[in-house]
């Protein structure tokens, strides 16, 4: 691009608040998708004739494929430039919406989720990074929150639309709409990315021939590497209490009501990161550390509230819980997620904001499989009262670590 056309098209663009709106809304709209799928795996089990484990294998290729896209999407990011990851990840993430629709059989249905996971995790560093470089003040904990809330409120409303598509609508359209309207959310955001400015400078981006292609090795800078690790273990623990509700919430309502209603299920995941989202619209005055403290706090009433209810066979109580945690998750992730963005160098902003999402992921992973082997041997309470009881000596240390820390973390952006 020649300098006078850069420059006809930077005049051309909004005012900075509306650029950073923009950039904020493009992570919203990508991550919209994220739980599309889940209502709709009864559909395809009973169209293709799918057994469990072919629908645990399609489950799976999400995370894998994000592993894998942030293992790319941060370095390149930092290297290329932020746009052209989230254009890259929208457009893969597109392909795989179109890849749902035509799907006649299992192999597509895992190309798509394989692509979808991939493209999430290819712009998703890169996409928060933009958000935090575009606030008009430069307010690293204001911009961080709005990354945060996008990321559990998008696949809230995502989630919301496929549960009442999936309830009201023919078969033959609930199984295509919600991918159709999503399609159509990521055209849009795929123009929206043109609204707001590139923020690595061309001096510091690297060409296509000299960027390096590798996957991101499994470290950060020695400088910030104690706050990593302690903001790791806060995410691990967060997003495993998440995945603990996304997976087994829905069978708890179920298996305590009887006569529940088809939507239950779908509902109580919108119900937690519901929570989760507007908790972190409203929790902002308590700032991010004390914000963690009173997340770890709720964490431990939430899995305790859990386990008594299930053992008195309590709705309310589970219900309860239910809204504690994601009251937890919302607090416990905002938190995180600022003190990343008050560390992380700004010249790897997004390869550290893709190592965080790494140890999201595979907090709200492996712990919830580790839960679902020891249902199917023990039982569930007694599994779900192993994974609450390590959940909760976990809170209680990182409580005590956060107070001991609390002088030392940063406090101004």
């Amino acid at each position: 691009m020649s300098d006078g056309t850069a420059e006809r098209v930077a005049m051309a663009r909004p005012g900075p608040m509306l650029q950073y709106v923009f950039s904020a809304i493009v992570l919203f709209l990508a991550l919209f998708g994220s739980h599309l799928a889940t209502p709709l795996y009864p559909f395809w089990q009973d169209r293709f004739d799918l057994t469990n484990s072919d629908i645990v294998m399609i489950f799976v290729c999400y995370p894998i494929g994000v592993t894998f896209g942030l293992l790319h999407g941060g370095r390149l990011g930092d290297q290329l430039g932020r746009k052209p990851m989230v254009r890259s990840g929208l457009f893969l993430i597109l392909l795989a919406s179109l890849g749902y629709l035509v799907a006649n059989s299992m192999t597509p249905l895992l190309v798509a989720r394989l692509l979808n996971g991939y493209g999430i995790g290819m712009l998703s560093g890169p996409a928060v990074a933009s958000i935090i470089e575009l606030h008009p003040r430069l307010d690293r904990g204001a911009a961080s929150r709005v990354g945060a809330v996008a990321t559990l409120s998008a696949p809230a409303a995502g989630m919301l639309t496929a549960t009442l598509v999936v309830y009201f609508a023919a078969t033959e359209t609930a199984v295509l709409l919600p991918y159709l309207i999503f399609a159509t959310l990521l055209v849009v955001s795929l123009g929206l990315t043109w609204g707001y400015r590139e923020t690595i400078l061309p001096i510091a981006r690297r060409s296509l021939r000299s960027a390096s292609y590798r996957p991101q090795a499994m470290r950060v800078p020695a400088d910030i590497r104690g706050p990593f690790i302690y903001a790791a273990c806060l995410a691990v623990l967060c997003w495993a209490n998440t995945g603990l509700w996304l997976s087994l919430g829905p069978s708890m309502f179920f298996t305590l009501m009887t006569d529940a209603h088809p939507l239950v299920g779908g509902l109580s995941v919108v119900a937690f990161l519901g929570t989760a989202g507007m908790i972190q619209l409203t929790g902002g005055w308590l700032g991010y550390i004390r914000a963690t403290l009173v997340s770890l706090v709720l964490v431990v009433v939430a899995l305790v509230t859990v386990l008594v209810a299930l053992k008195t066979e309590s709705v309310a109580g589970v219900a309860i819980g239910l809204l504690v945690g994601g009251m937890s998750q919302g607090l416990g992730w905002m938190g995180t997620v600022e003190l990343i963005n008050r560390i992380a160098p700004d010249a790897m902003r997004a390869s550290v904001l893709s190592m965080l999402y790494m140890c999201s992921y595979f907090g709200s992973i492996v712990p919830v499989l580790f839960t679902g082997f020891a249902a199917d041997r023990f039982g569930l309470f007694p599994a779900l009262f192993g994974m609450c009881s390590v959940s909760i000596a976990a809170a209680c240390i990182l409580f005590v670590v956060t107070v001991k820390l609390r002088r030392s973390l940063p406090q101004k952006a």
